[in-house]
């Protein structure tokens, strides 16, 4: 069943064939979709152009990748000209359920302080084995949380006339760390649905062992860590004042993380000098496309 309270945004950069999988679940349940691609091409684009035939869905199509915050905010835009009360955000690889919108507006009717969220967001996200065998939350259960994942989303349409819309600067990575951080300046709450799970793959997966031990983790490309680390610390400055346990406890991950890219990732020597660029554009407060990342020109 379709419910016309919500706008859908996707955006997309060289998605894979089940992108169109992702978006027929997603248009029998929303008015509309507006799909944002940054700049596909070769084999990806067949996939785009299809997902634009797609009932319900609006393509907008980037020349070249002009980051996750600009695309989802040219999305936006178009999706509040619609009028609906609520507006879901969504990457390319992450698939809802049945009941997925259901589940969430479950927990915020059952929210006795409901007028104050802002966002709803999945108790969960990952592959669905990953919860497989675990008990699961009753439905309708829910808690206030300090930060989220953009995909799966989804957010009140009055909150961007205060919040304002996800930062272009930041281009990629931490850029919803940013928006809910300054969804909670402005007073709203950001609700967690503790027995609704999106599907949503979370980065290449590494295994490491050794004599009596075995480590997993997701890790990214070097790329990535340049943004990673560099809008870390601009978050940093921007938010001590007001998340001040926010910024020590993400900056002792950091610390973590990049001793993990120097101990134990593959292609860390690639990896730890993007990391460290990264690391010298934040401190310096510098922000936008760096011109060397992603490489090429993508």
């Amino acid at each position: 069943m379709v419910l016309p309270l919500i706008s859908a945004v996707v955006v997309t950069y060289q998605p894979d064939a089940k992108l169109l999988d992702h978006l027929h679940r997603l248009s029998s349940r929303v008015a509309e979709i507006i799909l944002v691609d940054n700049g596909s091409g070769g084999s990806s684009l067949q996939f785009v152009e299809s997902a634009a035939r797609l009932p319900g869905v609006e393509l907008r199509r980037n020349g070249s990748n002009l980051g996750i915050a600009t695309a989802l905010n040219m999305g936006i835009r178009r999706a509040l000209s619609f009028g609906r009360p609520w507006i879901a955000t969504f990457d390319q690889d992450s698939a809802i359920s049945e009941n997925y919108f259901e589940g969430l507006f479950q927990a915020y009717e059952t929210c006795p302080a409901s007028r104050n969220v802002g966002m709803i967001v999945p108790g969960g996200w990952g592959e669905p084995r990953a919860r497989a065998g675990k008990p699961q939350p009753a439905r309708g259960a829910w808690s206030f949380v300090r930060g989220a994942v953009n995909s799966g989303s989804l957010i009140k349409a009055e909150v961007f006339s205060t919040a304002g819309s996800f930062d272009d600067a930041l281009f990629i990575d931490y850029v919803d760390t940013d928006f809910c951080l300054r969804l909670q300046k402005c007073g709203f709450k950001i609700l967690s649905a503790a027995g609704v799970f999106l599907e949503h793959e979370l980065g290449e997966k590494q295994t490491c062992r050794g004599p009596g031990f075995q480590i997993s983790f997701r890790v990214h490309t070097a790329w990535r860590y340049y943004y990673i680390v560099r809008n870390r610390l601009v978050l940093y400055r921007r938010h001590l004042a007001v998340s001040p346990l926010w910024v020590l406890r993400d900056a002792a991950w950091l610390v973590l993380e990049l001793g993990r890219i120097l101990c134990l990732e593959k292609g860390r020597k690639s990896k730890l000098p993007a990391a460290f660029r990264g690391l010298c554009d934040g401190l310096r407060g510098r922000t936008g496309r760096h011109p060397s990342f992603p490489p090429g020109g993508a």
